[in-house]
C-alpha cells in the first residue's frame, strides 16, 4: 500500500511539473502555418487564410534589414496593413476607466515556433506613430511566400534589424497594459 501511494504521489508531481514539451507534446511545433487568428481585446475575432488576405486592399513594400544569418537583406512584399485588420476587428477600449485607453493597447504577433514580438497600437495609428506594418502574403513579384515564411509574415518597415519580422504567423493578439 505504501509503495502504491508513493508511486501515485510521484506520478502526480511529475504531471504537475512537466510541461507539454517534456511530456512528448511539442508546445511550439513550428512549421508552415496556413492561417492565423486575430483575437484578444477585440469585438470581432477572426481567422485569416490566404484568400482572406488576397481580397483585401494591399500594399507593396521593400524592406532592407540586417539578418544575423544572412547579412544585409533587401526584399519586397505584398500584404495587408496590420492597422486595417485591427480596425476591422474593432479594438475594445474603455476611456471611462483609462484616459486614452487605445494608447495602452499592444499587439502580440506569434509564429508557430512561439517566436513573439510586440507592436504598440499607438505606433500604428495615423495620429501617433503611423508606422507601416504589413501582414505579408506574397513576395513583391506576386509569388506566394516560401515555406519558411509561411502563409503570412509580419513585415515592419524601417526596422534596422529583422527581429520583428515574424514568419509563419499563427496569432495576432490584442492586449492591454496593466
Amino acid at each position: 500500500m505504501t509503495f502504491t501511494r508513493s508511486f501515485a504521489i510521484l506520478a502526480l508531481a511529475f504531471s504537475l511539473f512537466t510541461t507539454p514539451a517534456q511530456a512528448g507534446e511539442p508546445a511550439c511545433p513550428g512549421g508552415y502555418s496556413n492561417q492565423f487568428r486575430l483575437n484578444g481585446q477585440v469585438q470581432n475575432p477572426a481567422r485569416f487564410r490566404l484568400f482572406d488576405l488576397q481580397y483585401r486592399p494591399s500594399s507593396i513594400v521593400t524592406v532592407s534589414f540586417f539578418s544575423g544569418s544572412s547579412g544585409f537583406v533587401t526584399k519586397s512584399y505584398i500584404g495587408v496593413p496590420l492597422i486595417d485588420l485591427l480596425n476591422d476587428a474593432v479594438i475594445i477600449t474603455d476611456n471611462a476607466a483609462h484616459r486614452n485607453d487605445i494608447l495602452r493597447k499592444y499587439v502580440v504577433v506569434g509564429g508557430t515556433d512561439c517566436y513573439e514580438v510586440i507592436i504598440a497600437v499607438a505606433d500604428l495609428l495615423s495620429n501617433f506613430g503611423h508606422q507601416q506594418v504589413l501582414v505579408a502574403f506574397e513576395t513583391g513579384d506576386g509569388q506566394p511566400l516560401d515555406a519558411s515564411e509561411g502563409m503570412a509574415r509580419l513585415i515592419v518597415l524601417n526596422d534596422k534589424q529583422g527581429g520583428r519580422l515574424v514568419s509563419n504567423v499563427a496569432t495576432i493578439t490584442v492586449r492591454s497594459a496593466p
